[in-house]
This record gives structure tokens, C-alpha cells and sequence, in this order.
């Protein structure tokens, strides 16, 4: 958990980040607490490097390349009349 939150840093991770806090600082400063929970959702999938749906983004580095398949095409045409 630690190597998440701490590698892998990239722009859109800091504007959630940012976004999330200046969320919460505007909403408990105008006491709108509601806003605050929608801003601590930014912050917790910046921190974890998670997106909307809760499911963990895979590094680059471990995405393999060359495990590819090789995909075949049928054309397949319209019949006439």
C-alpha cells in the first residue's frame, strides 16, 4: 500500500489531489459537509491511484507488450437480389 501511494505520480493523480482538497477546504469553509465527502473521493482515488469504479490502474511497466494474439478476419459479403 505504502509503494502505492507513494510511486507512480502522474498529472492526473495530482489534480485529483488538488481538486479534492480544494473541495474540501471550499465546502467545510461554506459549511456545505455534503461537498466535503465528494472531495474526499478525489483524495482517497489519488492517494490509492484508483479510478471511479474502484478498480486499480495498472502500471505501464507491467502491462506486457508482446502477449498478443494473432486475430484472423472474415469477410463476409451480402448476398444480391
Amino acid at each position: 500500500m505504502k509503494e502505492t501511494i507513494l510511486s507512480g505520480w502522474n498529472f492526473m493523480r495530482w489534480l485529483r489531489l488538488f481538486m479534492g482538497v480544494y473541495i474540501i477546504v471550499t465546502s467545510i469553509t461554506g459549511k456545505n459537509y455534503v461537498f466535503a465527502i465528494i472531495g474526499g473521493l478525489f483524495v482517497f482515488q489519488a492517494l490509492t491511484n484508483t479510478g471511479c469504479a474502484a478498480c486499480a490502474t495498472v502500471p505501464a511497466s507491467k502491462v506486457d507488450q508482446n502477449d498478443t494474439e494473432s486475430i484472423e478476419f472474415e469477410e463476409i459479403k451480402a448476398e444480391k437480389g
